[in-house]
């Protein structure tokens, strides 16, 4: 009896500890809460961007390390940092087109995304700064083109051209 008694002391502890251990996670609620600042702020539509979201990121941040919950606070913490960062920046050129029956504006455009190919795998140094400049003047002219290229059945004196005198127009004699 004195042997069972000493075995069940114990086992008491560790089986108690084992009981009570997820009822000691707070994460799970304080999960709950950042998710409910979180969701308050998409409604309103707060840009990510707003100081309104530093509380919010604070909250999912004081989830602890150990917590079950802690993983989905990373993944929230995530998103809205993505969100805050710096967008990408825009496309040195668009796609263009070469070969028989295209226009001077998608010749243009494609002489334009060669070079933007050619500016990105040029490494950083002294060879950048010729290249960006004379894509920078190829983007001009493409600017120019496209006001001026008219699709058929559009007039240049629609944008201030005397008929016929048009970069398209054919030359009087």
């Amino acid at each position: 009896m004195r042997m069972t008694t000493r075995r069940l002391s114990a086992v008491m502890p560790l089986a108690l500890c084992l009981l009570l251990s997820p009822g000691c996670d707070k994460g799970p609620d304080q999960l709950r809460d950042a998710e409910k600042s979180y969701r308050e702020l998409i409604d309103r539509r707060v840009s990510p961007q707003d100081a309104a979201w530093d509380p919010v990121i604070a909250s999912f941040e004081a989830i602890p390390q150990d917590s079950k919950a802690r993983p989905a606070a990373e993944q929230r913490i995530a998103a809205i940092r993505r969100l805050r960062g710096k967008l990408p920046a825009r496309p040195l050129a668009t796609p263009g087109a070469t070969g028989p029956g295209t226009s001077e504006a998608d010749a243009k455009r494609a002489a334009c995304e060669a070079l933007a190919i050619r500016l990105g795998q040029t490494p950083e140094g002294p060879a950048r700064e010729p290249l960006r400049q004379t894509l920078a003047e190829c983007r001009k002219a493409l600017v120019k083109l496209e006001a001026h290229s008219h699709p058929p059945g559009e007039h240049g004196h629609d944008h201030g051209e005397e008929p016929g005198h048009g970069p398209g127009a054919a030359p009087t004699p």
